[in-house]
């Protein structure tokens, strides 16, 4: 368990000073923070993209309402395997950037196997919770028609925002997690959701941007597919929607999403302890 008020975070900042110290901490561990995050996307993108996917993203799998129930087993695995990847991933991000701020010396490996042997558990079972939490909020929100929707999203955001360090550095089981950060947040509610609003609009408008150039090569087949006649072809043939993914794409594709990942778990960090200065 880390004391927060010892921790080289532990300060209150506004808004300028959040995403300046986000910046700084991007930069100084960008390396490391960028081989680990694309590493851990290409796994998983490359393991989507072999796996049995390819064969249940064909037009006849997703126009057959009996093939569609068929496949449910299969697609629940697959988002059960990708849910655990990117939970362990961020659960590391989250982890590294503590101890590394805390104490720079510390050795990557010793961190990995401490990060998941003390909280990967723990994590998932937070991380759990708080989805089926996001759920149901997202559909009390429906019943309020959209608006009612984008208001339970952006409250349940900003209340699960500074859970994976509070879980990390107050070693706290799922439950306590969740009640701690809800009374952590509500702490200064309104100035906290405005910071996450802030940076997730320009999280998305950074990653849209980087993507679209990023990617622009691979845009011709993309507008190839949408060509007039090209989805009749494809679905007579039965073909794949994942047919013609290369391994180039897989490789640019986890590459953009590794250089954006770290900035969420860093600015949580920093929220979190921004909380609990106050």
């Amino acid at each position: 368990m880390i004391n927060p008020n010892e921790h080289p975070l532990f300060k209150e900042r506004d808004l300028e000073g959040l995403f300046r110290k986000t910046w700084g901490i991007y930069k100084k561990h960008f390396g490391w923070l960028f081989l680990y995050s694309f590493l851990g996307i290409l796994l998983l993108q490359s393991f989507l993209l072999t796996s049995r996917l390819r064969e249940l993203m064909t037009f006849n799998n997703l126009t057959d309402p009996e093939k569609i129930a068929e496949q449910m087993g299969p697609l629940f695995l697959l988002i059960l395997v990708f849910f655990v990847g990117y939970s362990i991933l961020y659960l590391f991000l989250h982890y590294y950037i503590l101890f590394q701020e805390l104490k720079p010396e510390n050795n990557h490996f010793v961190l990995i196997r401490e990060s998941i042997k003390k909280f990967a558990l723990p994590y998932l079972g937070t991380m759990f919770l708080v989805f089926m939490i996001l759920v149901a909020g997202m559909m009390i929100g429906i019943i309020l028609f959209i608006i009612g929707m984008l208001a339970a999203i952006v409250y349940l955001a900003t209340v699960f925002t500074p859970i994976s360090a509070l879980l990390i550095v107050e070693d706290v089981n799922p439950m306590e997690a969740i009640t701690r950060s809800f009374k952590l947040v509500h702490k200064d509610f309104w100035k906290t959701m405005g910071y996450i609003v802030v940076f997730y609009i320009l999280y998305f408008m950074v990653g849209l941007v980087l993507s679209s150039i990023v990617l622009a090569p691979f845009a011709m087949d993309f507008f190839e597919f949408l060509k007039p006649g090209t989805a009749g072809e494809l679905a007579k043939e039965g073909s794949s929607l994942l047919s013609d993914i290369s391994p180039i794409f897989i490789l640019v594709s986890s590459a953009t999403s590794a250089i954006t990942a770290p900035l969420v778990p860093i600015f949580s960090i920093l929220i979190y302890f921004n909380l609990k200065y106050k």
